[in-house]
């Protein structure tokens, strides 16, 4: 009986290094991969947000001026919040 318990214990041992193994790549994985990624999209929306922020203004006074023109109340433009629109006849 001690014979099979050795075994077991040998079996288990050998199951933990595996798995140990596999978690060691899991995790150099998410360390390499993901972290780099998401450092990626973090630059990446902080550009965007810097264009949009440099962009907005002029391109709002287009629009309000593009509707006077229209004969739309400029006021009611806005790029911070989307308005609903009065449905067209």
């Amino acid at each position: 009986m001690e014979d099979a318990d050795n075994d077991a214990l040998k079996n288990l041992i050998k199951r933990t290094e595996i798995i140990e193994s596999k978690l060691d790549t899991i995790i150099g994985i998410l360390h390499d991969n993901v972290a780099k990624n998401t450092e990626k999209m973090a630059n990446h929306i902080d550009f965007i947000e810097t264009i949009y922020n440099n962009v907005k203004s002029p391109l709002g006074f287009l629009c309000n001026k593009l509707n006077y023109l229209k004969g739309n109340d400029p006021e009611k433009y806005s790029l911070e919040h989307k308005l609903d629109r009065p449905e067209e006849k």
